[in-house]
C-alpha cells in the first residue's frame, strides 16, 4: 500500500455504522472488565514498582498503547528508584504515547500529536533506553521522523537501528531510502544502495516489489541515470495495481530529464535554452497526463494535476498552470497537494503578477496550513517548503516590490519562526534603501537630501526588524549574527548611538576572530559622534589585540583620522606610515593605497596650513622677524616636498591601475583628486626657492639652483593643472561634473594660467586664460581671467590689448545674472560691488 493509499485508508469513513457500533458494544464490557481487575490489581501493588512497569511492559508488547499509559499514571517517579526503573517508566510512557498518536485517524491531528510527543521519547533517551527495547525505541523515533518531515534525522536513525533482521529490513528500508532521498545530509547513492537492498530481500510481496521499483525510479531520475529510471518505472507497472503510478512516474522522469537540459543550457548561456526537441517533449508529457487525468482517481488526479501545471511552467504557459494550481490549492482531499501547488502558484505570481495576488495566496496558505508542525511532507518537505517560499520574497524584491515583500514576510510567521520572518522583513528594508540610493544617484556620486533621508529611515526600520530578531534569539548561536546585522543597518542609517548600543553585546558574545570589525565599527560610531578621543583608544586596543588581523590597518586609518581631528598631526603620521612600511601590505592593496591617499592629505594639508600661519599670523600673534620667517619656510618646504613625493607615487601607481582596468570609478576620482593636490602643491612649493633666491645674502651659484627649483615646480604645476583640465573637460563631455569637480576644472584653467605667467611664458599664458574666458563666459571667474589676462599684456607692454580687456571685463560684468551674485565670493577674489570698484580703479591707472 502507496503512503497515499494508506493517508486515504487513514481518513476513510467507517462502511457499516451498525457492525462498527456493535464491535463499540464489545469493546467497552471488555474494557469495563479490564478496568475492575486493573483497579483491584493496582489497589494492591500500588507500591510494587517493578510489578507495575512488569505489567506496562506486557500491555506495550501486546499494543494496548492506553493502558500503558493509565498504568504509568498511578506510579511517581522518586530519587529511590533504581537506573533501570528510571528507564522503564520513562520510555514506556513516551513510546506508548508516540503509538497512540499514531492511530489518531485525523492526519493533521495524527503528524501533531507525533511531532509533539517525539520530544518525550527523545527526552527519554536521555535517561537510556532499557536494553531490551533500544531496537524498538530507535525503529518508533525513526518513524515518527519520517511521518513528520525530519527526513535527515530520520535517514541517521534507521541506518542506525535497522540491523540484519529481515523483518525490520522489509519494513523500514523503504522509508530509509525515501529519507535518504529527501535529506540534505545524504547522498542519491545512500538512497539507492538502501531501495537495491530492499529488492534484494527474499520473498517480498509483488506489491512491495512494484512501490519499491517506483522509489527507484525516482531516485535514479534524481541521480539523472534517466534510462535505468524508466526500467524501474515500468517494471513497477507489471503489477495492474501500479499501472497509472507507474506511467506518471515514467512521464515525470521525461519532465526531470527535461528540465535537467534546459538548466545546463542557462548555465552555459546558449540560446534558446528550450529546443524544439525539449518543447515537444514537454508538450506530450502534457498531454499524456490529461489522458491520465480522465482515468485517476480523486487522490491520483491530484498528483496528475500538479505535474500537469509543473510541465505548462516549464513551457511558460503560466496562466494555465495558473489555472490548474487554483483548484488544487483549494482541493480538501489532499493537504500536502495542496501545499505544493500553493507554493507553484505563489512562484508564478512572485514573477510574474501584482503584489496584492501574492498577498491573497499567501493569507489563504497560511491560514489553511495552520501549525507547521502538522505540515504534511509526502510531497514536499517542510525545509524545502520554507526555502521556496524565501524564494518567493526573494523574487518581490529584485522586482522591486519591497512593500509586498514586507508585507509577505509578516504574514509568513506561522510557517517560519518569527526571528527567520523579521530576518526576511530586514533584508527588504535594507535593499529598499539600497534600491532608493542607486535610483537616485547622480553620475557624480550625489544624492537629493530627500532621498538620502528616505534610505535612512529604511536602514532604520531594517536595523529595528534585525534588533527585534536578535532579541528572539538571545540564547542561540546566531544572536551576535543577528546583532551585526542590525548594527551595519543602523550605521547606515546614521543611527550611531544604536550602534554603540548593540556594539556592547555583540562584542561580549561574539567569536573572538570577529571582533576587529565590531572595534572597526565602533571606531566609526564614535567618530561620527564626534567622540575622537574614545575612538582613537578603541583603534590601540584593536591593533595591540589583533596585531596580525587584516582590519588592523583599517583600524590605523581610522585612528590617524581621529588624531588629525584632534590636531595631534605626529600621531596620524605615525600610524599612516606604519601601514605603508610594515612590509605585510602590497602597494596593491586598497588599504595601502588608502594609506598612502590619507598621507597625502596630510602632508598637504599640514604644509599649506603652515603657509598660511607664516604668512599671515592671527590676531593675537606676533609677527615674526625676517630670519625666524625664514627659517620657518625652510622647514615647511621639507613638509612640502614629501608631499610632492607621495602625491607623484600616488599618481603613478593609480595611472598604471587604470590601465590594467579604466572603468575603476573611485581609482579615477583618486587620480583626479592626487593630480590637483600635486599641481597646488607644486606651485606652493615654488614659492620659498624664489623668496630665497631673492635674499640678498644668497650667493650667485644657489641663486641660479634656486631660480630652476622655482622653475621646475611652476613647470611641473602647469603640467599637472593641465593634465587633470583636459581629463575633466573629456569627462564633462559625457557626464555632469560634481560641485567638487566643477571646483576643481575652473581653477585647472586659472591654476595652468598663473603657473605659466610666473614662467613668463606670457604668449601661452593670454591664450590659456582665453581658454578659460571661453569656458566661463558670463560667470564671475571670467572676471578673474581677463584681469590676468590684462597683466600679460601689461607685461608685454601692449597697452592697447590691455585696455581692450579690461573693457570686455567691465562688460561681462554687466552681463552677469543677478542670480549669480553669491557665486562671486565663492569663485573669485570680490563680490559684485567689489569688483566694479576694481575695474574703475584698473582703468583709471
Amino acid at each position: 500500500m502507496t503512503d497515499r493509499q494508506a493517508e486515504s485508508a487513514n481518513s476513510a469513513p467507517p462502511r457499516n455504522p451498525w457492525a462498527m457500533g456493535g464491535i463499540a458494544v464489545l469493546a467497552i464490557v471488555a474494557l469495563g472488565m479490564f478496568a475492575a481487575i486493573f483497579t483491584t490489581f493496582t489497589s494492591r501493588t500500588a507500591g510494587n514498582v517493578d510489578a507495575t512497569l512488569r505489567l506496562a511492559g506486557e500491555e506495550y508488547n501486546q499494543q494496548h498503547w492506553d493502558v500503558v499509559e493509565s498504568l504509568l499514571q498511578t506510579l511517581t517517579p522518586s530519587p529511590e528508584w533504581t537506573e533501570e526503573q528510571n528507564q522503564q517508566y520513562a520510555f514506556f510512557k513516551a513510546a506508548s504515547r508516540v503509538r497512540q498518536a499514531f492511530s489518531d485517524e485525523d492526519p493533521q491531528a495524527r503528524r501533531l500529536k507525533i511531532n509533539q510527543r517525539l520530544g518525550e521519547l527523545r527526552q527519554s533517551a536521555t535517561e537510556g533506553f532499557p536494553e531490551a527495547y533500544i531496537r524498538e525505541a530507535k525503529l518508533l523515533m525513526g518513524e515518527g521522523e519520517y511521518a513528520t518531515g525530519d527526513f535527515a534525522s530520520a535517514a541517521e536513525t534507521f541506518s542506525d537501528a535497522i540491523g540484519g533482521r529481515i523483518d525490520d529490513q522489509r519494513r523500514y528500508l523503504r522509508q530509509l531510502a525515501e529519507s535518504q532521498l529527501r535529506s540534505p545530509r545524504h547522498s542519491v547513492g545512500d538512497a539507492l544502495a538502501s531501495i537495491d537492498r530492499f529488492l534484494a530481500l527474499p520473498t517480498i510481496g509483488v506489491s512491495e516489489t512494484a512501490e519499491a521499483n517506483l522509489l527507484r525510479a525516482m531516485i535514479l531520475g534524481e541521480k539523472g541515470s534517466f534510462e535505468e529510471a524508466l526500467e524501474a518505472a515500468r517494471l513497477a507497472g507489471q503489477d495492474s495495481e501500479f499501472e497509472l503510478d507507474s506511467r506518471l512516474q515514467q512521464i515525470k522522469i521525461e519532465l526531470t530529464r527535461a528540465g535537467r537540459e534546459i538548466q545546463s543550457r542557462q548555465r552555459s548561456d546558449s540560446k534558446p535554452h528550450r529546443t524544439a526537441a525539449i518543447t515537444q517533449t514537454i508538450e506530450t508529457a502534457t498531454e499524456q497526463l490529461m489522458e491520465l487525468a480522465r482515468k485517476a482517481d480523486d487522490w491520483s488526479k491530484l498528483d496528475v494535476m500538479l505535474t500537469a501545471g509543473q510541465a505548462l511552467r516549464m513551457l511558460d504557459e503560466n496562466e494555465k498552470a495558473l489555472g490548474i494550481f487554483g483548484p488544487i490549492r483549494q482541493n480538501r482531499i489532499d493537504a500536502a497537494a495542496s501545499i505544493v501547488a500553493s507554493i507553484e502558484e505563489l512562484e508564478i505570481l512572485a514573477a510574474t503578477a501584482t503584489g496584492d495576488e501574492c498577498l491573497a495566496t499567501v493569507a489563504y496558505l497560511t491560514r489553511e496550513m495552520g501549525d507547521p508542525d502538522g505540515f504534511d511532507p509526502r510531497l514536499i518537505s517542510l525545509d524545502l517548503f520554507r526555502s521556496r517560499l524565501s524564494g518567493v520574497v526573494q523574487k518581490l524584491q529584485q522586482r522591486d516590490e519591497f512593500e509586498v515583500a514586507i508585507d509577505m514576510a509578516r504574514q509568513l510567521v506561522p510557517i517560519f519562526d518569527e526571528s527567520d520572518a523579521l530576518r526576511m522583513e530586514a533584508d527588504s528594508y535594507a535593499l529598499w534603501g539600497d534600491h532608493v540610493l542607486q535610483q537616485n544617484t547622480r553620475n557624480d556620486g550625489s544624492v537629493d537630501r530627500p532621498m538620502i533621508e528616505q534610505s535612512k529611515q529604511l536602514y532604520a526600520a531594517a536595523g529595528d526588524a534585525f534588533a527585534q530578531a536578535a532579541y528572539l534569539r538571545l540564547t542561540s548561536e546566531l544572536y551576535p549574527q543577528f546583532l551585526w546585522d542590525a548594527i551595519e543597518q543602523y550605521e547606515k542609517a546614521h543611527q550611531y548611538q544604536r550602534c554603540l548600543d548593540l556594539l556592547q553585546p555583540y562584542l561580549r558574545y561574539e567569536q573572538r576572530d570577529q571582533a576587529p570589525r565590531g572595534l572597526i565599527l565602533q571606531t566609526k560610531a564614535l567618530m561620527s559622534l564626534g567622540d575622537f578621543k574614545a575612538a582613537q583608544r578603541v583603534c590601540e586596543s584593536c591593533v595591540a589585540e589583533f596585531a596580525r588581523d587584516s582590519l588592523t590597518y583599517e583600524a590605523r586609518l581610522l585612528g590617524a583620522q581621529s588624531a588629525i581631528e584632534m590636531g595631534d598631526v605626529d600621531t596620524a603620521k605615525n600610524l599612516l606610515e606604519a601601514n605603508l612600511h610594515d612590509g605585510l601590505l602590497t602597494p596593491e592593496s586598497s588599504a595601502w593605497l588608502d594609506s598612502l591617499y590619507a598621507l597625502c592629505e596630510l602632508l598637504y594639508a599640514q604644509a599649506v596650513s603652515n603657509h598660511y600661519a607664516y604668512w599671515t599670523p592671527g590676531i593675537t600673534q606676533t609677527a615674526a622677524t625676517a630670519e625666524k620667517q625664514n627659517a620657518l619656510y625652510q622647514q615647511n618646504q621639507e613638509i612640502f616636498e614629501a608631499a610632492i613625493r607621495q602625491l607623484e607615487e600616488a599618481i603613478e601607481r593609480l595611472t598604471a591601475r587604470l590601465k590594467e582596468s579604466p572603468v575603476r570609478n573611485p581609482d579615477v576620482r583618486a587620480k583626479r583628486r592626487m593630480l590637483y593636490l600635486a599641481a597646488q602643491a607644486h606651485q606652493y612649493a615654488a614659492f620659498w626657492p624664489k623668496r630665497e633666491a631673492a635674499m640678498a645674502e644668497t650667493i650667485d651659484s644657489s641663486r641660479r639652483e634656486l631660480q630652476q627649483q622655482h622653475v621646475k615646480h611652476m613647470k611641473a604645476a602647469a603640467k599637472y593643472f593641465q593634465e587633470l583640465k583636459n581629463d575633466l573637460n573629456q569627462f564633462s563631455d559625457n557626464d555632469k561634473l560634481s560641485t567638487a569637480e566643477q571646483t576643481m576644472l575652473r581653477n585647472c584653467y586659472l591654476g595652468e594660467a598663473d603657473a605659466l605667467m610666473e614662467l613668463r611664458n606670457y604668449d601661452e599664458a593670454i591664450a590659456t586664460y582665453r581658454a578659460a574666458i571661453n569656458r566661463f563666459i558670463n560667470e564671475p571667474i571670467a572676471l578673474e581671467a581677463l584681469v590676468q589676462q590684462a597683466r600679460c599684456f601689461e607685461m608685454l607692454g601692449n597697452d592697447d590689448d590691455m585696455q581692450r580687456v579690461l573693457k570686455q571685463a567691465q562688460q561681462i560684468l554687466d552681463r552677469i545674472p543677478t542670480e549669480f551674485d553669491d557665486r562671486f565670493a565663492t569663485t573669485t577674489r570680490y563680490n559684485r560691488a567689489g569688483w566694479i570698484n576694481f575695474l574703475q580703479w584698473m582703468n583709471s591707472t
